[in-house]
Formats: structure tokens, C-alpha cells, sequence
């Protein structure tokens, strides 16, 4: 179903690639558009079990899109330094292929934003986050990425 590396000489481990995944600040999703244009959309993300999870609006492009198609890929570069003079970038990035979904049990939602606050601020109080939550809640949505195929190369 996933085409093989072309360049293996430059393939990662999944170990590494699963490492250059969870390290990264932001990544990239894309899906495909009701009217078949591609849509990558930059986001906030944390990596747990086999899983990708980062929060949305509820509404709009993002989340209709998601929605309507569940096959996605997610992309994150992790080190990306030209090589003046070479002709080359020592570079590390991952890419990852899954189904995504909306989640909808409420205890799997705060634990996937309290993972996703502990990447970002880790030294944010459980009062602070309940708070904010709480304030929020129902104007924001979380979404799960299932990860079936994970791939990461790079130079250096």
C-alpha cells in the first residue's frame, strides 16, 4: 500500500523516525478537500501510544475536511541546515500516514489536551489547566491521528 523509501541510504529506524516525530514542535497535516485540492494545515501536536492528537476549532475548513476524509498524512522536519557550497541540506523529517477522527469520549479529550499542555507548558498547574478547559470547553474539538505507516530519512 506504501510505496518503499527510494533513497534508502538516508532512511531512518522507525525508532528514529517515532523520536524525530515526538521531538518536533509543530507538523504538518494534509487531507484532501471535497473538491479534491489538497489541504495541509500546520498544527500543534503531541505523540502518544501509536498516536498523534492535536485540538482544533470545532468548525471550519479544518475540521470539515478532516471530517469527510479520515486518510491523512502528517509531516515534520526536525533539522533542515544548508550546506553552503555542497550542493546539500543536512536534514531530518518524518512522515506519517494514518486515519484520524474526531474524539468524542470526554475523558480521552482532557487527557489528550493535558498531554498536549505538558508538551508545550510543562509548568502549567492542574488548576490553571482545569480553568482554562473548563472556560473553553465546547468551542474546541480534539483529533486523533491512528499512525499506520511511519517513515523518516535525513542527512546528518
Amino acid at each position: 500500500m506504501f510505496r518503499e523509501m527510494r533513497r534508502k541510504d538516508k532512511a531512518k529506524t522507525r525508532e528514529e523516525a517515532w523520536d524525530i516525530l515526538c521531538r518536533v514542535g509543530y507538523g504538518t497535516v494534509a487531507a484532501l478537500l471535497e473538491d479534491g485540492y489538497p489541504y495541509a494545515v500546520p498544527v500543534s501536536y503531541v505523540c502518544e501510544g501509536d498516536a498523534i492528537y492535536f485540538h482544533s476549532a470545532n468548525e471550519g475548513q479544518k475540521y470539515e475536511a478532516f471530517l469527510k476524509n479520515p486518510k491523512v498524512c502528517f509531516t515534520v522536519v526536525e533539522k533542515d541546515e544548508p550546506q553552503p557550497g555542497k550542493f546539500t541540506t543536512f536534514y531530518r523529517s518524518a512522515i506519517a500516514f494514518g486515519a484520524i477522527r474526531l474524539v468524542e469520549d470526554e475523558e480521552e479529550m482532557k487527557r489528550a489536551l493535558r498531554w498536549i499542555v505538558q508538551k508545550y507548558d510543562p509548568g502549567v498547574s492542574r488548576e490553571t489547566f482545569d480553568t482554562y478547559t473548563q472556560a473553553a470547553w465546547g468551542r474546541f474539538c480534539v483529533f486523533e491521528i491512528k499512525i499506520k505507516h511511519l517513515t523518516a530519512k535525513g542527512l546528518a
